[in-house]
């Protein structure tokens, strides 16, 4: 049977070594590996770091070169760009904007953002909101599914669809509340550092009658969080939709 290539990437002496067998490793130039194998590798530096790969970029041209690929763009972390760098630096945004057309679903995640609560070019912006939900993307399922859902109608059933699977994986009512707490917290984030034109005020009304029994409940170093106690299914959502709009004000 075949055996996978096993390789490391050497930075100082600008080589991969490779081999199946300890002891039986051996270097080789970059530019005497297929080009296949050089984007694998560089897929996987992307995908940890965008500053290892603008490093492995500068290494030799054949990096240069295939750093380029649409695999690459599509699994690179562009987690340490603020959104505000992404509207204020051209240069910035162009990269972010390849990344956009080659399916990165942080950068659909964000532009998504903007373009549906800032620039209001919703119907864009709901696309790329539901493309990276499709890639697995938390937020975007979070954001695409609260949107839905305040649509109302056919809509909001398949909005209600998205946000229980998303949920779907835990086990108790407690780790279910803690998916949506941190997911809302990393989009907060976001939202904090755009400028906010849309608010959905114009979403569909409370879909229960039911008081809210949700309450605040201090943390450990002085912060407040929701503590939801509500048994109704659709006072849960109805609450999930009101946490997520007073984040837009």
């Amino acid at each position: 049977m075949h055996q996978p290539i096993k390789y490391t990437y050497d930075y100082y002496t600008n080589s991969i070594l490779f081999g199946n067998k300890k002891g039986n490793n051996s270097a080789a130039m970059i530019n005497s590996l297929p080009s296949h194998l050089l984007v694998n590798v560089l897929a996987r530096v992307a995908s940890s770091s965008f500053t290892d790969l603008i490093n492995s970029k500068l290494c030799c041209k054949d990096f240069r070169r295939e750093a380029e690929e649409e695999c690459i763009l599509e699994q690179v972390s562009i987690m340490g760009f603020p959104v505000n760098q992404w509207l204020k630096s051209e240069e910035v945004s162009l990269f972010l904007n390849r990344c956009v057309e080659g399916g990165n679903p942080e950068a659909l995640y964000r532009q998504g953002m903007v373009e549906y609560f800032s620039s209001m070019r919703m119907e864009s912006g709901l696309e790329k909101l539901r493309r990276a939900s499709e890639k697995g993307h938390a937020e975007a399922s979070y954001v695409y599914g609260i949107i839905l859902v305040c649509m109302g109608g056919q809509s909001s059933i398949e909005g209600l669809k998205l946000l229980n699977a998303m949920k779907s994986g835990s086990t108790s009512q407690s780790t279910r509340f803690a998916i949506f707490q941190e997911c809302r917290k990393r989009i907060e984030a976001v939202i904090r550092s755009m400028w906010i034109n849309n608010h959905l005020t114009g979403r569909q009304s409370r879909s229960c009658c039911h008081e809210n029994t949700s309450r605040l409940k201090e943390t450990w170093d002085g912060r407040h969080e929701v503590e939801d106690d509500a048994s109704c299914e659709a006072c849960k959502w109805d609450r999930e939709v009101s946490l997520f709009c007073d984040m837009l004000h």
